[in-house]
């Protein structure tokens, strides 16, 4: 955390397998900058401690939904996990995925995730740990541009028609 400090970064991470280590936790919230905390292999009491840990050092958090697997598969993803864990914990909620491609973190954002983070690699072929479900540089830009128009897609529940639609008013048929 003090290398973090002396960085200046922006927020803090709390990677999925530290979201019980309320110490640590603790101390990054008194830093004063927002967390973001994953909540893979945890229970909701767990997730509870950590973000009452985060709040009492005074910090902002946001909670991560997570399924630790590597990679994990759609069946596994649990989306429904993200607004559950926005109404539960009264906090921003996003994704941290583990799944190939970037079909699990569009649907995140259509259910209202505010962060997705996924893993980056160069090149897939140069192997790793978490090579089969990382993004290569052409993919990151076109999930950055799904996330985005999938999130101005969204739109609003309002009964109400756009400006679009006014000229095609004309063409409606009647008997």
């Amino acid at each position: 955390v003090d290398l973090l400090e002396e960085l200046d970064a922006p927020a803090f991470k709390i990677a999925s397998f530290e979201a019980i280590d309320l110490p640590l936790i603790r101390r990054a919230a008194r830093s004063g900058r927002p967390m973001i905390v994953s909540t893979g292999m945890t229970s909701v009491d767990e997730i509870a401690a950590a973000v009452q840990a985060a709040r009492e050092g005074g910090g902002e958090v946001a909670l991560l939904h997570c399924v630790s697997a590597y990679p994990a598969s759609f069946a596994d993803a649990n989306l429904k996990m993200i607004p559950r864990l926005a109404q539960d914990f009264d906090c921003v909620a996003g994704l941290s995925d583990h799944t190939p491609g970037t079909a699990a973190a569009v649907t995140a954002i259509a259910l209202g995730a505010c962060i997705v983070e996924k893993h980056f690699t160069l090149a897939r072929a140069d192997g790793g740990p978490d090579a089969a479900f990382s993004l290569e540089p052409d993919e990151l830009a076109a999930l950055v541009a799904d996330c985005r128009h999938a999130w101005e897609a969204l739109g609003e529940a309002a009964y109400k028609r756009g400006a679009v639609e006014t000229e095609n008013r004309q063409f409606r048929r009647s008997l």
